[in-house]
């Protein structure tokens, strides 16, 4: 029974070598492997096809499309040796096939372009574009009873932004309203009108002589926020007012319908961004709303003063983040889940292309078979093959199976094969 499994074992290991043999070896094809594509055909080799006579040599007859093979010189022309199989690190593949290495495909330079609208009323259709000017505070007035980002009761500084939209003051003791001074809590006197104590609400008459407590009112040393919103007021009419509802939603950016989250005045922004610029929220208006910098685009100072705040391939120049791309290959090996990578080829190949200041990565290559599907090479470098005419768009990116245009969403979704400088990034 041992010798059975021995000799098992031995024909496993055979088996193993037939497909894989050591870098090291001896034969090793001259020609390196182009990367992985699918086997097929025989597994017919190379035949010299000499006659018996010895005088006349007939031509070698080289492999066919599928045909196993040592190196590209054993294959037909337009056809290269090829690996078909992986191996374990430190194995070469001996198993090759005889494939196409170059596919007769050029790159056109375009690329699809999704569009959906020109202006925004492409987005709106018969809905109306903007609202009425007396709906301008209507959120405001129906549905934020107090101010977002403020926390009510929150110690605070007298003359700080730490309640944001909300107000920092102190509590007036004994009815517990806001006061920056003791003079501003109200003492109980009678009002001859009401004939009601003004703090505690009780009785009181000027001509019988009803008299109201005497009270001690004054202002607290600790201030605290107040969040209350005084425009708050949910039983105003215009929270009913039909011509507020059915608003366009959307406004068309870089030729599509988006969702339009443009502010219209300053009570639309959160409290880390209060000040309502051209339909953007901001940290400022002027320079008087910021401590020791200027107010530059509704930032108070510069968006960056170092490159690490900026984002992946951006750089900061003249105080704005600028996208730069790649700057070395390195950055391009290290990159997170490298895109560019066919699944023959490594990623630490990978190498940055700088073009007009822009670095992009990408693959090196010789032959077309070492690319990604959609990738020819071109000067050394794996190229997108790009689009030819708008129908091919619909393939290309998957505009398909989309919804029927709606009262809701009016829109149609197209695409335009364009030159790659004309189309959106």
């Amino acid at each position: 029974m041992v010798d059975v499994k021995l000799g098992g074992l031995v024909l496993l290991a055979l088996g193993l070598c037939l497909a894989c043999e050591k870098k090291d070896s001896t034969t090793g094809d001259p020609t390196p492997s182009a990367g992985t594509s699918g086997s097929g055909g025989s597994a017919t080799t190379p035949i010299d096809m000499t006659s018996a006579g010895g005088d006349s040599a007939e031509p070698v007859r080289k492999g066919e499309r599928g045909s196993s093979c040592d190196s590209t010189a054993d294959c037909e022309e337009d056809l290269t040796c090829i690996v078909t199989h992986d191996c374990p690190a430190g194995v070469a593949c001996a198993n090759k096939s005889c494939q196409p290495s170059n596919f007769n495909l050029m790159g056109t330079g375009k690329r699809c372009h999704i569009s959906e609208c020109k202006t925004k009323a492409d987005c709106c259709g018969d809905m109306p574009a903007q609202a009425p000017a007396k709906c301008a505070n209507r959120d405001s007035i129906c549905t934020q009873p107090t101010y977002s980002g403020c926390t009510t009761g929150l110690t605070c500084v007298l003359g700080s932004d730490t309640c944001g939209k909300g107000t920092c003051s102190g509590r007036c003791n004994y009815d517990g309203k806001a006061c920056l001074t003791s003079a501003e809590c109200a003492q109980n006197t009678c009002d001859p009108v009401t004939e009601l104590c003004t703090v505690t609400q009780t009785s009181c008459s000027v001509a019988s002589g009803l008299t109201c407590a005497t009270i001690t009112n004054t202002c607290t040393l600790t201030p605290t926020c107040n969040c209350v919103n005084p425009d708050y007021e949910p039983t105003h009419d215009i929270c009913t007012d039909e011509d507020c509802e059915g608003i366009c939603g959307f406004t068309c950016e870089d030729d599509r319908c988006v969702v339009d989250d443009r502010c219209a005045g300053d009570e639309e922004c959160p409290a880390t961004t209060p000040f309502c610029n051209a339909g953007s929220c901001g940290e400022c208006r002027t320079t008087d709303d910021c401590d020791d910098e200027a107010c530059i685009s509704g930032h108070c100072g510069p968006e960056c003063k170092a490159d690490t705040q900026c984002g992946v391939f951006e750089a900061c120049q003249q105080g704005a983040c600028a996208y730069v791309g790649c700057r070395t290959d390195r950055e391009c090996v290290l990159q997170a889940g490298n895109a560019g990578a066919a699944p023959s080829q490594d990623p630490r190949l990978a190498k940055c292309s700088i073009a007009s200041g822009v670095g992009t990565c990408v693959m090196p290559c010789e032959i077309d078979a070492q690319c990604a599907p959609s990738e020819v090479c071109r000067a050394g470098i794996c190229q997108y093959i790009g689009c030819e005419t708008d129908s091919e768009c619909k393939t290309i990116a998957g505009i398909h199976d989309l919804p029927v245009p709606t009262p809701e969403r009016p829109w149609s979704t197209t695409a335009v094969c364009k030159p790659e400088d004309t189309a959106a990034p």
